[in-house]
């Protein structure tokens, strides 16, 4: 049997140019600015979180809603944030207490 090729080398992030924690109190906002020159941000919680872009008001859902870009978004993964950098960044709440780390990397 062939070895196979295995994941290509540019596939694999390295280690973060910034990190962040945040801890969590049930049902609080909070506002981060995006770091200077940071493009994507990675994303992992032990709660479930949402995440409002370019805001400072993350808010948790409390009903169904079709506005599109202004709604929050449920536990993202990575995210490039270029677009928010000059905007007043980003914001997170959890319904839970709890703890997440947001991990920012440079374009390129």
């Amino acid at each position: 049997m062939a070895k196979g090729t295995g994941v290509p080398i540019q596939s694999i992030l390295t280690r973060p140019d910034f990190t962040q924690a945040v801890v969590f109190a049930a049902g609080t906002g909070q506002a981060f600015d995006v770091p200077t020159g940071m493009a994507f941000v990675a994303f992992s919680s032990n709660v479930d979180f949402w995440v409002q872009y370019g805001s400072t008001a993350a808010t948790i859902p409390t009903s169904s809603t079709t506005a599109g870009t202004s709604s929050p978004e449920l536990n993202p993964t990575i995210r490039n944030v270029q677009s928010t950098a000059t905007t007043s960044g980003i914001s997170l709440i959890s319904a839970s207490t709890g703890v997440c780390s947001m991990t920012w990397y440079k374009a390129g």
